[in-house]
């Protein structure tokens, strides 16, 4: 595993719509093993590694660009809704984690 961008495999992202992501969207390159990263913001600030994840592994692909983004740490957080099924969300830290149970309840 690559101890920068935390993946086995150089070549995995972008996961969606790659040839468009990587001509146009803007990327972080991993200066260790060179695997393209997407980091492109919309709009209002959001960004694909805010986004819930439907595995783990997918999720890890995304924290090195959420921690390039954020300037900070990060961590992967799982989630089970009522029906068991598990989602991956990123957040920079536990008050962030909070805020988003807090709302999940309203």
């Amino acid at each position: 595993m690559c101890p920068e961008c935390y993946s086995s495999y150089k070549r995995i992202t972008p996961l969606r719509n790659p040839e468009e992501c990587l001509a146009q969207h803007r990327q972080y390159m991993c200066s260790t093993c060179g695997r393209f990263i997407c980091v492109s913001t919309e709009k209002h600030g959001k960004f694909r590694a805010l986004f819930p994840f439907q595995s783990l592994e997918k999720a890890k692909l995304y924290l090195r660009s959420a921690e390039v983004l954020l300037k900070k740490p990060c961590g992967i957080y799982e989630f089970e809704n009522t029906q068991g099924r598990s989602q991956f969300k990123i957040f920079s830290s536990e008050t962030d984690v909070e805020l988003y149970l807090k709302k999940k309840q309203e």
